[in-house]
């Protein structure tokens, strides 16, 4: 202390002491604060805050904050002094966004306003202290971005790890595009057609197998971003001063690239070959011969990226993101965009092959069931099949009508138990196997005692298959039948009454070896008798049980009871069988009916 402190008292000594450590607070580069007046005039600023604020000290010294600061902040400090002087109390905030469009960063501050009293307690000051935190959100939003990445490639690796259809990886694409703010998303996918070029990083031996050719409307960028393997980056440009040429490049590139809203993809490829030394015409004679790029940036665009599909080493397509905003796809956007592409790339060589498999099962299957039944006098046959949805494998669903010896006819519907190719083929094999045996010896208890043991010798213990098989007399409406572990059939008589008919809960499938037993019954003028697989009956949302309630409600209807009359014959009735059964219901498994309807004078009708 000077003599002066001494010889003017404690007071005056204390005021001395608080001035100096108030004056070095303010040369303090780590102490950021500010002193207001009534008047909401800067009285004292440390230099810590002239930096946050971009001005010298001196000249925040006797003026205002709406003198010198951006309008918004500047009526935000006033509001808050002027608040603190009302209410005499401090204030905190812990968070002040700070993006004057004048500024070249936004900043985050931490806040604190306290009131300054004089010795009878009237606040005299404010004292603002502010804290730049803008590192530590730095900080927290990589951490927090790091962690929402993992978590969301996560979870779009399990969705696309269950995609078996192009459209569910669309989808996938299309629900990532919304959680990062996309304005758009497309997939596209090169086809898989006739070979028009080899890809520069495919092995020749490999290269003329696998070819592919891009659809001429895809724009430049895709389009080389599919040829070249590698992603294209679009975003702000660096400021590189008045008349500089906005280019795209790919992600070798240290910097991201600046694409305006007014730029077109080929206008973006013409900077990029004027940067490389070459034409814009020599770039597109790199293309597909005889294909024209096409520009195409939507309208609002600000960035972009094109991610390619790679799968077994050869380009299946590409993703593109699309974006309102000018936005910067630093390293961790671009690891975790181009690690989304990847697992898309998988789902979609994944979903093809299913598709391709699927394609096959179907043509096989579709194969081996007749497109029409025969011609059989006294006898009318009528057949729905409806193969599984789209999304679901084929199953092992048949029917079949034939012609045998002594002027009879055999009827079949039998279910595969599987899905897919297996199921396909072993209903082929089932199917030859049947008719082979069939023309040997036609009787019911004969065929299904020979499949017992085909299936014995042939096939494996979880190949299992159920099937119904009968003979029909067409002169006498005999009707001899037996029940391999399948459905009961359904008979309907002329005047309405409905009833179903198996072989009992014993009826084994094929390969689980019984005495086979049949039923032996005669149909009358009009009588029905309707075959069907559990893809009819059964669904996710109804048992076998309700299900076969339904179906014999349906056969003692009115509408089936006219059907049964003779307008239509059996196509009225099939059809209001599969409307009543299927209509509002999800269906993932194949749906057979075959309808058999005596026409002729057989005998008198009922079991024998």
């Amino acid at each position: 202390m000077t003599d002066d402190m001494v010889r003017d008292g404690p007071s005056a000594a204390a005021e001395a002491l608080a001035g100096a450590m108030l004056d070095a607070l303010c040369g303090d580069s780590s102490v950021a604060f500010a002193l207001y007046g009534r008047d909401l005039r800067y009285l004292r600023v440390s230099e810590a805050l002239a930096r946050i604020n971009r001005l010298p000290v001196a000249d925040h010294i006797g003026r205002r904050p709406s003198e010198l600061l951006p309008a918004g902040l500047a009526s935000k400090v006033e509001k808050t002094i002027a608040m603190v002087f009302g209410h005499a109390e401090g204030y905190a905030e812990s968070d002040v966004v700070l993006a004057p469009p004048e500024w070249p960063e936004t900043r985050h501050l931490e806040s604190r306003w306290v009131p300054v009293r004089d010795p009878g307690g009237s606040v005299r000051a404010v004292l603002a202290v502010v804290s730049d935190v803008t590192e530590n959100r730095h900080r927290e939003e990589l951490l927090w971005s790091s962690q929402w990445r993992t978590s969301r490639l996560q979870l779009m690796t399990a969705r696309l790890a269950g995609a078996l259809t192009v459209s569910e990886v669309d989808t996938a694409v299309a629900e990532l595009a919304r959680s990062i703010d996309a304005m758009d998303s497309d997939l596209y996918l090169v086809d898989d057609v006739a070979p028009v070029f080899p890809w520069p990083n495919v092995p020749p031996a490999r290269s003329s197998r696998r070819m592919r050719v891009i659809p001429a409307e895809w724009p430049d960028a895709l389009m080389r971003a599919v040829r070249e393997g590698v992603p294209v980056y679009a975003g702000p440009a660096p400021d590189t001063g008045a008349g500089s040429a906005p280019r795209s490049a790919p992600d070798s590139d240290p910097v991201p690239d600046a694409v305006p809203a007014s730029t077109s993809a080929s206008t973006a490829s013409a900077a990029t070959a004027a940067a490389s030394g070459s034409t814009a015409q020599e770039q597109d004679s790199a293309t597909v011969p005889g294909m024209r790029a096409r520009p195409d940036v939507p309208p609002g665009e600000r960035a972009w990226v094109v991610l390619p599909l790679l799968g077994s080493g050869t380009p299946l397509g590409a993703i593109r993101f699309t974006f309102r905003d000018a936005r910067v796809f630093d390293p961790g956007d671009r690891v975790f965009l181009e690690a989304f592409a990847g697992q898309c790339a998988l789902a979609v060589e994944r979903s093809r092959l299913y598709e391709r498999e699927h394609r096959t099962a179907v043509e096989l299957q579709r194969s081996l069931l007749p497109d029409r039944l025969p011609d059989v006098d006294g006898v009318e046959f009528d057949y729905r099949y409806l193969p599984g949805a789209p999304d679901f494998e084929v199953g092992g669903d048949w029917y079949d009508v034939f012609r045998i010896p002594g002027g009879r006819v055999a009827i079949v519907v039998g279910d595969v138990i599987g899905k897919g190719l297996t199921a396909a083929a072993g209903m082929g094999r089932v199917r030859a196997a049947l008719r082979a045996l069939a023309f040997t010896d036609p009787d019911p208890v004969a065929v299904l005692t020979g499949l017992d043991r085909l299936f014995t010798a042939t096939e494996d213990d979880e190949s299992l298959t159920t099937l119904i098989y009968g003979v029909i007399d067409p002169e006498t409406g005999t009707l001899e039948l037996a029940d391999a572990g399948h459905l009961p059939v359904l008979i309907i008589t002329a005047d309405g009454k409905a009833r179903l008919v198996d072989e009992g809960k014993a009826s084994t499938p094929l390969g689980v070896a019984e005495p086979r037993t049949k039923n032996r019954m005669r149909l009358g003028p009009g009588d029905v008798l309707v075959g069907f697989s559990d893809g009819l009956i059964e669904n996710r949302a109804r048992g076998i049980g309700q299900g076969l309630d339904l179906i014999l409600d349906v056969a003692r209807s009115d509408a089936t009871r006219v059907a049964m009359g003779g307008v239509g014959g059996l196509e009225p009735l099939l059809s209001s069988i599969l409307e009543r059964l299927l209509d509002g219901q999800d269906r993932d498994d194949d749906v057979t009916i075959l309808g058999v309807r005596i026409v002729g004078p057989p005998g008198p009708r009922g079991l024998m």
